[in-house]
């Protein structure tokens, strides 16, 4: 016997095709066989044929149509039985409703799905090619949208919806890996139907665009994209989403450059080929740093900046309109106007060009209403922090609120993606520190409507291409020079008594050694105002010193700089100019009290001491309580009184402190975050003179762990790992892996965890190389690219059989079922699921256990079993609770909601998530205490309390935004999606 579903509901017996019946029995049938293998209840049977109003003989009819599917499905030959003699598909009578068994051989759907498991599994090799021979036979058994010729009310019902969905995700699949192996025409075939059934599928419409280019076919490529961009705005009112632009824009550069690049990454598209979301709503950045308060000077300047851009003059839109209101994301526009040319001011070090740039942006950030993006590249770092244009993109993105996994992992793609999200928006992008032409090229908007306002050291020649307007910012004039000094210091030291022009000539002279550089007046400016400060003392030890900084030397009479620190830094006590040395050892921007602390050796509270003496001499900021920034010009000059003065064996003793202090400090954070899910590892001996960061409470510890540990983690990493210390490598990899992947800090986790593998591959450390790995199969699952997170997880499972760790082995198949949900392939979760509760129970690993059994649970729950759910999920609290584990107590908790929120038990499922909550609250959880919520506000709708709903959803949203998680996005959406349908609703 053959079964189809995807396409018209029919069946065959050899080769007669079989009748049906009428349209309830053949809608029934099309039902258990989208659910084939799955209890169906009669309450669901007679939901989905009936709707809310069934007959009072519903069931009764529903039962002679299951006896007449019954007979029709008996085999009267034999030849499809099984080897016990019963037929391979049958409708089995079970508690409270109907099951209808079926294989591969029998159901068209189990045989897609079989075929793209076993595509899948050839991506995970690396096989790519049979992964889209297979996929493609796979697709090739569909013959329309689900169950196609029932009734089509019936047809609309998410269970056959679903299939669909399925079916379009596997498409987008296919044509991701066709096009990256060069194979684009092998699913052309296949792409248009499904293109033409779904013609409002932005991302399926940019599939078939890039694909019909691929393949050559350049004219129908841009008339499928112009047809796609007409009925998105005259059926939706919307203009394309950044995924058609950015294929567009391909094509058009193809055209431009003859070198085309269509092809996209393959480990990018995976985290796009999703069933088609609301289009986002993009939030409004206001990123610019505050304006200085006592600015002074660069009248010229500032002149010159108003010519290039007039402050007052209106802004126009694409069209050139002027429009006051703040454009839409939707918003459409001639693409004929060429993009804004960016604005650099270019200069010396710290000759104020920042200074200057933030100034004139607030001027101009009234005429930019959807908002300001600002970034420091960092450029000249040589300590690991500089910001590579893929981080700033990514940075970027993420505060106009496009989620995290959406961003592509290519170079490529990602920049395609951030120019088609800035397209049609009026934004202020300021871009602080660029070293080169090359690092700012890929974050010039495509499109006009934004403006670029770079700083740079270089003339930025290579921009000339691009219309770049540069204006060179020299150093203060003496009257501008005199004025800013004077406003630092106030007239009581500049201008009193009869010693006035003394006091100016001082000023003057203080000035000119200063090479009138504002840094360098602001470490004079605080000499000055010491208690023993006199400003014709400090002027006259000025004019004694001629030292030249390397750094300045190209310009010639700027030299005096050093002498300008020098003059400050021997005014310092020994214990804090040595605090000063050793802070550029550091890796990162901001430092904290306690790792200067490490880094010297001393006491923590005199550290404190030390660094408010290097504050108050300007040497250093004070950018938050017990956090500090050491400027540009000022580490230069440190690193170059470190290597003169300090012993390669005591700085060596400095770097080993500070990486103690930081691992020592993550392994606390991590334990009070999660005491029974913390991996044990030896931790390093501690160096004597080290000073862990004390981390009372949970909340301490995140806060740590964002604000010190996670803007340095890798250059400290890579640090560890350079000196060959494995062990704070491998705790680093421990401790971060849950937080990160809570904070949603995807590719850190790729770049930690890459460090850790090449030190334990260095070592021949097994169990830890199997970790890395198993780390990195889940943030690879995480950002959409299964056939990576596959290739990783199954080594690590590999690895973990080698090293006979149970628990390994179970985490990584708890890994895998995860990833096998996701691909909706419950069955193979449910096989991951049951060897992790095996392995775990014969380690006697109690929370293991109950994890598995939870994800068991949950399982069951997307299967539709949900009574055997709740059992699963039950066992997995008693478990948790015994073990006096909150976090897998709250899991199942959670768990135990869905399934009674699946079965229509909305008080008990409130019940349990509300338990939940209360656990996540507790341990200060606050990523899946807004998950929770978001599950508390889906039951509320269910129950018809739309205004309850919006506000659990509105305090997970809070709580995202304020963590900066990508859901936040998704969240916003549905939430003004039901904001929309309660008036409707209400007027209706």
């Amino acid at each position: 016997m053959w079964l189809t579903v995807m396409g018209p509901v029919r069946a065959w017996q050899d080769d007669t095709e079989l009748e049906l019946g009428p349209a309830k029995r053949q809608a029934l049938l099309a039902l258990l066989l989208v659910r084939s293998g799955q209890p169906t209840s009669l309450s669901t049977i007679i939901d989905v044929l009936w709707g809310q109003t069934p007959p009072s003989s519903a069931a009764n009819v529903v039962y002679r149509h299951a006896a007449a599917v019954r007979r029709l499905l008996e085999t009267p030959s034999g030849a499809d039985a099984g080897e016990d003699g019963t037929p391979a598909t049958r409708l089995a009578r079970v508690s409270g409703g109907y099951r209808l068994d079926a294989s591969p051989s029998t159901l068209d759907l189990l045989r897609f799905r079989q075929l793209r498991g076993a595509a899948e599994d050839m991506g995970g090799t690396g096989a790519l090619r049979d992964s889209v021979r297979l996929l493609t036979r796979a697709l090739r058994l569909s013959r329309g949208p689900t169950a196609s010729g029932i009734l089509p009310h019936i047809a609309q019902h998410p269970y056959f919806m679903a299939v669909d969905r399925e079916y379009l995700t596997a498409v987008k699949e296919a044509a991701v890996i066709a096009t990256a192996v060069g194979e684009p025409g092998s699913v052309l075939d296949i792409l248009q139907p499904a293109a033409a059934q779904h013609p409002l599928d932005e991302i399926l419409q940019a599939q078939l665009v890039r694909t019909l280019a691929a393949t050559g076919r350049q004219a129908e490529a841009l008339e499928a994209y112009h047809a796609v961009r007409t009925r998105l705005a005259e059926q939706l009112g919307i203009a394309p989403g950044p995924e058609l632009r950015s294929v567009h824009q391909d094509i058009m550069r193809r055209d431009a450059h003859k070198a085309p690049r269509l092809s996209p990454a393959l480990p990018t598209e995976p985290a796009r080929t999703r069933p088609q979301q609301p289009r986002r709503s993009l939030l409004r950045p206001s990123q610019l740093p505050p304006d200085v308060q006592d600015f002074a000077g660069r009248e010229a300047a500032l002149a010159r900046l108003d010519v290039l851009f007039p402050v007052d003059a209106p802004v126009p839109d694409d069209a050139g309109r002027v429009r006051a209101e703040p454009r839409s994301t939707h918003d459409t526009g001639t693409e004929d106007t060429p993009p804004r040319p960016p604005v650099a001011i270019v200069g010396m070090p710290g000759v104020g060009k920042t200074t200057l740039a933030v100034h004139w942006a607030h001027r101009i950030a009234p005429r930019f209403p959807d908002g300001q993006l600002y970034v420091d590249l960092r450029g000249l770092a040589i300590d690991g922090t500089r910001v590579t244009p893929s981080e700033a993109q990514r940075a970027f993105l993420v505060a106009l609120g496009v989620p995290d996994r959406e961003i592509p992992a290519d170079r490529d793609a990602r920049t395609h993606l951030y120019r088609s999200t800035l397209a049609g928006l009026r934004l202020l992008i300021v871009v602080d520190d660029v070293a080169h032409s090359d690092q700012v090229r890929p974050l010039l908007p495509g499109t006009p409507g934004a403006l670029v306002l770079v700083t740079s050291r270089d003339r930025l020649g290579g921009l000339a291409r691009e219309g770049a307007r540069p204006l060179v910012l020299a150093d203060l004039s003496p009257a501008e020079a005199r004025e800013a000094l004077v406003r630092r210091l106030g007239g009581r030291r500049t201008g009193a008594g009869s010693d006035a022009g003394d006091a100016v000539d001082s000023v003057d002279d203080v000035a000119a050694a200063c090479s009138r550089l504002p840094p360098a007046s602001a470490v004079a400016g605080a000499d000055v105002l010491r208690p023993d400060g006199h400003l014709p003392c400090v002027a006259s030890e000025f004019r004694a010193r001629a030292v030249t900084l390397d750094e300045f030397t190209e310009s010639g009479p700027h030299s005096d700089i050093r002498s300008v620190f020098a003059w400050s830094y021997r005014q310092l006590a020994p214990d804090s100019a040595r605090m000063f040395r050793l802070l550029a050892l550091h890796p990162g921007f901001g430092i904290a009290a306690t790792t200067a602390a490490s880094l010297t050796g001393a006491p923590l509270e005199l550290a404190r001491e030390l660094l408010a003496e290097l504050t108050r001499a300007h040497l250093l900021t004070e950018e938050a309580p017990d956090l500090y920034v050491l400027h540009d010009l000022l580490a230069a000059y440190a690193r170059e009184l470190l290597r003169g003065s300090d012993r390669e064996e005591q700085r060596g003793l400095s770097i080993r402190r500070m990486l103690d202090h930081y691992v020592h400090t993550a392994r606390a954070a991590a334990t009070q975050l999660a005491p029974q899910r913390t991996e044990q590892w030896p931790l390093p001996r501690l160096q004597p003179r080290t000073t862990p960061e004390p981390l009372p409470d949970r909340e301490r510890a995140a806060d740590w762990l964002d604000r010190s540990l996670l803007p340095v983690l890798i250059p400290v990493a890579g640090e560890a790992a350079a000196r060959g210390l494995h062990a704070h490598v491998c705790q680093l990899g421990l401790a971060l892996e849950v937080h990160l992947d809570r904070r949603a800090r995807w590719d850190e986790q790729l770049a930690l965890q890459k460090i850790c593998l090449l030190s334990a591959e260095a070592q021949g450390d097994l169990w830890a190389a199997a970790h890395a790995h198993r780390a990195l199969g889940f943030a690879q699952g995480r950002l959409g690219r299964p056939v990576e997170a596959r290739t990783h997880l199954f080594r690590a499972l590999s690895l973990f059989t080698e090293a006979d760790d149970p628990r390994g082995q179970g985490a990584t198949h708890r890994a895998l079922a995860f990833r096998a949900n996701a691909a909706v392939r419950h069955d193979r979760a449910l096989d991951h699921y049951g060897q992790a509760l095996a392995l775990y129970r014969s380690a006697g690993d109690t929370l293991g256990e109950s994890s598995a059994l939870n994800g068991i649970g949950r399982t069951l729950v997307l299967k539709g079993d949900h009574h055997a759910a709740l059992d699963h999920c039950a066992r997995a609290v008693e478990l948790s609770r015994a073990a006096g584990d909150l976090n897998g107590q709250a899991a199942a908790q959670d768990g135990l909601g869905h399934a009674h929120h699946h079965l229509g038990e909305y008080d008990r499922a409130l019940s349990h998530y509300r338990r939940a909550l209360a656990l996540y609250r507790e341990l200060s959880d606050r990523c899946l205490e807004a998950d929770v919520l978001v599950h508390v506000g889906q039951t509320q709708h269910a129950q018809g309390y739309d205004d309850l709903a919006a506000e659990s959803w509105e305090r997970a949203l809070s709580v995202l935004d304020a963590l900066h998680h990508p859901e936040a996005g998704a969240l916003r959406g549905r939430l003004a999606e039901l904001r929309a349908a309660v008036p409707r609703e209400a007027s209706g």
